[in-house]
């Protein structure tokens, strides 16, 4: 099991919550799911008699062969040794005990891609600020971006020992449904998290810095906003609407 330890993937080995992640994803027979980290196959074997189609990814070489020999019988899995971030496989939904050095990147990768629904494993604290509201010490750039592009629900609680190894933090399930599907480009998550490096700091202050010589402009076109609280204070939309002025600004290249 060295493999799972040495990547920090813990894998889920209590059946009542891969029967929950299983129920909570609704897998349909004309599904076609995309698994993150297959591990030792559980969750995979279950996936598969559901599922129209399994492309499950496992990066780790000792567990891809391991699980080549223990998944054989199933004809609609897709198994394949690399990572599933970098797919070019389309599916419909996403089922994964998430690989927790993951979190992030996945979260801004699942913002390019069309689906259905993806239903996941995430550790407490990550999950906290994906949830966490305007001025609240866990809202971060992460929080706004999430909270524009999908709609969050927040089901069980995962103790540490419904894992192996055992981690030093509970988890939740996390299902993510598109809200807005593709609101959110590469230039508009840049700005957000830029104006994030302000944080503490006066929205006022960080157009300032921006725009120097044309910030009467930007503040002219920030009417509908009160850019004189900190950056913290600004809900997603109004992240995203002062994104959307810097970027129309040419502020960012």
């Amino acid at each position: 099991m060295s493999g799972g330890r040495r990547l920090g993937q813990n894998f889920i080995v209590n059946p009542f919550y891969i029967a929950r992640l299983l129920l909570l994803s609704d897998i349909k027979s004309d599904d076609i799911v995309l698994e993150i980290g297959t591990g030792y196959g559980e969750l995979t074997k279950k996936l598969c008699e559901k599922a129209n189609i399994v492309i499950s990814y496992e990066i780790d070489k000792k567990l891809f062969k391991n699980s080549q020999k223990r998944l054989t019988k199933y004809n609609n899995l897709i198994l394949i040794n690399g990572d599933a971030l970098k797919t070019n496989y389309m599916f419909n939904k996403v089922v994964s005990n998430l690989p927790f050095y993951i979190s992030k990147r996945f979260i801004y990768w699942l913002i390019t891609k069309s689906f259905t629904s993806a239903t996941v494993t995430l550790q407490k604290d990550f999950v906290e600020k994906l949830i966490a509201q305007p001025s609240s010490k866990n809202y971060k750039a992460i929080s706004v971006i999430a909270q524009l592009a999908f709609k969050i629900n927040i089901y069980d609680k995962i103790p540490p020992t419904a894992f192996y190894p055992i981690p030093k933090v509970f988890s939740y399930i996390v299902k993510f449904e598109p809200k807005n599907q593709f609101v959110l480009n590469d230039s508009l998550i840049k700005i957000i998290n830029f104006i994030f490096t302000f944080r503490g700091k006066k929205v006022r202050t960080m157009i300032k810095h921006l725009s120097k010589n044309n910030f009467y402009n930007v503040e002219r076109e920030c009417k509908n906003l009160n850019i004189n609280v900190n950056v913290e204070h600004f809900t997603p939309q109004e992240c995203l609407y002062i994104a959307k002025i810097l970027l129309n600004q040419k502020l960012f290249s």
